[in-house]
């Protein structure tokens, strides 16, 4: 019986195209989020992580990681992809458990999870949006062309989406956060196509938004400004700053010398410098621009260790986070 009511309640979750978990006071009613203290430092922190949604063993452990990372530092913002949620994962939702390990850490966030289903009930892998600051507004957009694998004996289609959510800080202004995660392992065509859906999406919105709108794009693009096979990469990278986005990460850094060489990896790998995934080429594809060219106090690639060993594991992906100056 209880597998049958966890399997129904997943379903409702993961069939709706978005869970949200916001935390509430006393009364149930009004969200207990606060980040006065941005507004005090005049600085927001933001970390962007792709969580391996098929490494259920130790996924509690690597949330652990995150959960303590984020709120030492402390992360005002956390950008989550592979969010995971079915029986085959055995949760409802790995932001939502996140979000409870921050909770225990007397660390309140706001989420906006945003779902894709793979097998109704069965898996769903998600987008997420984690924030100290109170979501006021959100919306997501799917992106063409879904991802097949095999997942524990299932042939699964998964569809990627891009998300945004528009977060309030007391005292200063609203900013608005997108989150996405781009196709791995497909055409360049296919790449192009997803593409070719976001970037108006964000357009069309900004535009609706008052002149000067502060916005952040991250996630993780599958796109490395090296790779060239199957396909070079570079112009993909580009399109999106010609779209009006700064690469924060490269800001006050050479592009040139960031993850230049697959075989040596360095400092500014996001991928293949994991215990979890040591061994192939190392790439920098997981990102965080901006719509304006602002002061990045401070930008660093974490839980990268290949590089260095203390780092724990979180993921086949390592971090990427960014402080940044508000407007």
């Amino acid at each position: 019986m209880r597998n049958i009511f966890f399997l129904v309640m997943l379903s409702v979750t993961v069939l709706s195209g978005c869970a949200t978990q916001s935390p509430e006071n006393k009364d149930g009613n009004t969200p207990v989020v606060q980040c006065g203290d941005v507004a005090n430092r005049n600085h927001l922190n933001i970390l962007s992580i792709n969580l391996l949604f098929s490494e259920v063993e130790t996924r509690e452990k690597r949330l652990d990681a995150i959960a303590e990372f984020a709120a030492k530092t402390p992360v005002d913002v956390i950008l989550l992809q592979e969010v995971a949620g079915g029986t085959l994962v055995h949760t409802m939702n790995s932001a939502q458990d996140l979000q409870e390990k921050l909770r225990a850490r007397m660390h309140e966030y706001d989420l906006y999870t945003a779902f894709e289903v793979g097998l109704p009930g069965v898996l769903g892998v998600a987008n997420a949006i984690l924030s100290r600051c109170e979501i006021d507004y959100r919306v997501t957009k799917r992106l063409p062309h879904a991802t097949e694998l095999k997942f524990q004996g299932h042939d699964i289609k998964l569809p990627r989406n891009v998300m945004m959510t528009r977060i309030n800080i007391p005292n200063s202004k609203q900013l608005n956060i997108y989150n996405t995660h781009l196709c791995a392992a497909c055409t360049q065509e296919e790449l192009s196509e997803q593409l070719d859906v976001m970037l108006p999406f964000i357009s069309k919105l900004e535009a609706s938004f008052p002149p000067g709108n502060f916005a952040i794009l991250g996630g993780d693009f599958n796109i490395d400004r090296f790779r060239t096979t199957p396909f070079v990469e570079r112009p993909f990278y580009d399109r999106i700053i010609h779209a009006g986005f700064f690469d924060a990460y490269a800001q006050n850094r050479s592009l040139e010398n960031l993850c230049a060489n697959a075989k040596q990896p360095d400092t500014h790998c996001t991928v293949e410098v994991s215990t979890l995934d040591a061994g192939g080429s190392a790439r920098r594809v997981d990102y965080i621009f901006m719509n304006q060219a602002k002061n990045v106090r401070e930008s660093r690639v974490v839980f990268n260790t290949l590089i260095d060993p203390s780092q724990p594991s979180v993921s086949d992906h390592a971090g990427v986070f960014i402080s940044v100056a508000l407007p």
